[in-house]
């Protein structure tokens, strides 16, 4: 795997009951919320990028892949990219961010329901970055989940 500066931090949370403080993940969580009917998942082709202006950069995309068990990167917001300092569009999240990652997917995946994970990573050139994280199940048949939409949103950390 190659060093791309990026080093996880312990102080990570995972919410299922999706807890949500930021006002953009709110907006697409309402949205994605919308767009369940009668008891089906959204696809991906039910969302359109004009309608999701507000938090269109802080977008990804994931696929799942059977028979890897894992989920690729299919598409990677702009904010996302320059936050990380690289655009990881079409690696696997497990190749990323390990087991640990890959299992946040697989709950989003397999209880069909949205997740929420938060916390602090920390960056080789010692900035101290927050992070909210929404994923969102998308099901081409209403019910299979196949691909994952979220929305990651950074800041800096204050020191008061």
């Amino acid at each position: 795997m190659e060093d791309d500066g990026y080093i996880p931090h312990e102080d990570v949370e995972l919410d299922t009951e999706v807890r949500l403080e930021s006002p953009r993940l709110i907006l697409l969580h309402d949205l994605w919320r919308g767009k369940c009917r009668d008891g089906h998942l959204p696809a991906r082709r039910d969302f359109d990028p004009p309608e999701m202006k507000e938090v269109l950069g802080a977008i990804f995309l994931t696929e799942y892949v059977p028979e890897l068990d894992d989920f690729r990167y299919t598409l990677i917001g702009t904010e996302i990219v320059k936050w990380v300092g690289v655009d990881n569009t079409g690696r696997l999240v497990g190749e990323l961010f390990g087991e640990h990652g890959r299992s946040f997917y697989r709950l989003v995946r397999t209880s069909g329901k949205p997740a929420r994970i938060h916390g602090t990573v920390h960056w080789r050139d010692k900035r101290h970055v927050r992070f909210e994280l929404l994923a969102l199940p998308l099901a081409d048949d209403g019910a299979t989940v196949d691909r994952i939409m979220g929305a990651t949103i950074y800041w800096l950390e204050s020191f008061a």
